[in-house]
């Protein structure tokens, strides 16, 4: 068996076994500079309803659930390794045919009564519970297409209905408190790389008997912060005085006292706040346009402006335009292709995102250390091509074509959006209209078929190409998240044996036989992939902010700039 353990050099992380129900002190001394105490405010582009990790949907979902919950594992984007978090070390069978996975000690839920005096310490038994859940059918969880292909007996479970999880997942099993043996279906260890995604984070079986659905009105985790209150406002966190993670210092961990998560009401109050010091974060302002809200560093070193850090990112989150394939018109191939030939990706990036973003004239997936793209290929827009694809299509001229976004009038996407409206007007005689609504709105048009074309966007589940590709991949068992209605079995078998092979190369070689599929039968119209920006007032120090867009707040503290 080859067993493997983590490297604790760079992230120093020690166990805290003997966690009570004893408060920390009211006053607590920070070594290393740090400091206890104060409250940090940011803005929400979307609104949260609930906080559950199974049920979020949207970067915005996920990063509300995250000072709450936690990961069995977390990722490093520097050297591209898993961290411990909960897990500590892994053990894969020598056929790759299983995995164990070993738990942390000294680990405890948040306090509720739902605890009623009895321990609340995480045990694998809540992990396997927490996987169960990922793999059912209750109508909670929208993370069915991570871990079903990956697990053996996770689709059996997923159609069978069974919401009481006396027996769970076949594949998933409790060896002992702190151990857990998953059986898997493909070899590629994978799953790995899955279990650090945020909707993943463990939840406590304990506290599901106790509430059953109404769980998601009781958020309890084991993260850094207790949830305290939701309303139309925002979202409130307090300290959890318990947390189980201390600093290179000897710090327990958080230094914060609370977080006030805000609703989002206008770009302009978001700016105002964050300028007056009110709120401490900013995120979603396009890089080109920093200097022209902020000033340079300089400006604001000699005070005409509020010190900031940016914290920019490489785009993992793509755009792209999305078809309902099971349905008129859209399941016409040929008008499809037409539109996927006829948009003019690089003038998006160079005349609307100031080159912000950089165009995916190569497909879904970005360049990135996961994924490489093989062969030469040229940049998809060609009018000759996409007008060639029209005339073999059966678009009548006239028909209205409605195309659904969640951007706001005079954004940078609502600017772009109606330019290629006007393009496929004038080049193609395609007569598109746009409807905006709120991205909720939006997928409730999506789920519900009244959106047949729309823009999309996502940043990727985990570090794997897997990850951009599975939402194409068609076994009917899988269900959730499959809104283009897209089945194809020449990308289905290229997938099946990208994930049954352990050969990088060779598997990077399958998952470019998949976006070529992607390209030909244009299901979707990859955009441009957007960079992550995240502006911090430098009174916040110690904040960190991931490729997936999650906020970690764990280690971050409030500091007077002298």
């Amino acid at each position: 068996m080859l067993k493997h353990y983590f490297n604790f050099a760079a992230f120093i992380i020690l166990i805290i076994s003997a966690c009570t129900s004893s408060e920390a002190p009211e006053k607590l001394i920070a070594k290393g500079g740090r400091i206890y105490g104060g409250n940090v405010s940011y803005f929400a582009r979307e609104r949260t309803d609930f906080i559950f990790p199974m049920a979020a949907v949207s970067m915005y979902d996920q990063r509300a659930a995250a000072p709450v919950f936690e990961t069995l594992l977390a990722f490093n984007e520097e050297d591209q390794s898993l961290i411990s978090n909960i897990i500590t070390s892994y053990s894969f069978s020598a056929d790759n045919s299983y995995v164990d996975l070993n738990m942390r000690n000294g680990i405890y839920f948040h306090k509720d009564s739902c605890f009623e005096n009895k321990s609340r310490r995480l045990t694998s038994r809540d992990v396997k519970f927490t996987l169960d859940f990922a793999c059912s059918s209750n109508a909670l969880n929208k993370q069915g297409q991570l871990l079903t292909p990956k697990i053996i007996g996770a689709l059996d479970f997923l159609s069978s209905k069974d919401k009481d999880f006396k027996k769970g997942v076949e594949g998933i099993q409790v060896l002992s408190d702190t151990s857990l043996r998953i059986q898997l279906v493909d070899s590629t260890q994978t799953i790995l790389k899955i279990l650090t995604h945020q909707s993943l984070s463990v939840i406590s079986k304990q506290a599901y008997d106790f509430y059953s659905d109404q769980i998601i009105n009781h958020p309890i985790g084991t993260g850094p912060f207790v949830f305290d209150q939701i309303n139309e406002n925002g979202i409130r966190y307090t300290r959890n005085p318990n947390y189980w993670k201390i600093d290179q210092y000897g710090n327990r961990l958080p230094f914060i006292d609370s977080l006030n998560l805000k609703f989002k009401t206008n770009d302009q109050e978001v700016f105002n706040m964050f300028a007056s010091q009110s709120t401490d974060l900013l995120s979603n302002i396009p890089i080109n346009e920093i200097n022209s809200l902020f000033g340079s560093l300089m400006d604001a070193q000699e005070g005409k402006n509020i010190l900031h850090k940016v914290e920019h990112k490489k785009g993992l989150k793509v755009n792209l335009l999305e078809f309902d394939c099971s349905r008129p018109p859209f399941d016409d191939i040929y008008l499809r292709k037409a539109i996927y030939h006829a948009v003019d990706r690089d003038k998006i990036c160079r005349d609307y995102l100031f080159g912000e973003g950089s165009p995916a004239n190569k497909g879904v997936l970005p360049s990135v250390p996961f994924f490489k793209y093989i062969g030469s290929s040229k940049a998809p827009y060609n009018l000759k091509i996409a007008k060639s694809y029209l005339r073999k299509s059966e678009y009548k001229k006239g028909d209205t074509l409605t195309l659904f976004l969640s951007e706001g009038m005079g954004s940078q996407e609502d600017a772009w959006c109606q330019s290629l409206v006007q393009e496929l007007r004038e080049n193609l005689k395609l007569e598109f209209r746009l409807v905006r609504l709120p991205f909720k709105a939006k997928q409730d048009a999506i789920n519900s078929g009244r959106a047949l074309v729309w823009k999309s966007a996502f940043i990727s589940d985990y570090p794997d190409a897997e990850s951009f590709l599975m939402p194409y991949y068609s076994n009917p068992k899988i269900k959730m998240g499959k809104n283009v209605h897209y089945a194809s079995r020449e990308f289905d078998i290229k997938m099946d044996k990208a994930r049954a092979e352990i050969r990088p190369a060779v598997r990077n070689e399958h998952f470019n036989a998949c976006v070529q599929i992607l390209n030909e039968e244009a299901p979707i119209v990859p955009l441009y992939f957007e960079d992550l920006v995240v502006v911090f007032n430098l009174r916040l120090r110690g904040a960190q902010v991931n490729s997936f867009g999650i906020i970690d707040l764990s280690a971050a503290y409030l500091k007077p700039i002298e």
